[in-house]
């Protein structure tokens, strides 16, 4: 359980945008599942690929390797293919994601690389 009072107050009010993105291991091949916070985006769900300010993410990498994805929030699985916003889309989504949590800005000024933002677009629904 979350000790609601180490969770940001802009976070405590309203339910958290969270999807589940699963990707095929770029070494392994295997599905790996990572709960993450998203933006809605025109084509699909945007993620940021920040880990803290820390290296680039072991799922951003595995985007690059191959985009391929699923996506489950809400109870519904759906198949996506994952590309990088372009620079408008990026600040723009960027500008969301702080808005919607502070520490966005200091993950990217702490990670001194470029933070990806993965646009979801989504294909199809399906079931699992």
């Amino acid at each position: 359980m979350v000790d609601r009072a180490l969770v940001p107050l802009g976070l405590r009010a309203a339910p958290w945008p969270t999807l589940l993105l699963t990707t095929t291991g770029r070494v392994s091949g295997k599905d790996r599942k990572t709960p993450l916070f998203f933006i809605d985006a025109d084509d699909g769900p945007a993620v940021a690929a920040t880990n803290y300010g820390r290296h680039e993410p072991d799922w951003s990498r595995n985007l690059r390797a191959n985009p391929a994805c699923r996506t489950t929030s809400r109870r519904q699985t759906r198949r996506a293919v994952a590309r990088a916003a372009n620079p408008a889309e990026f600040e723009s989504l960027f500008a969301r994601f702080v808005e919607f949590y502070p520490s966005y800005e200091d993950y990217r000024a702490r990670a001194g690389r470029e933070v990806p933002i993965w646009i979801l677009e989504e294909r199809d629904a399906h079931t699992e």
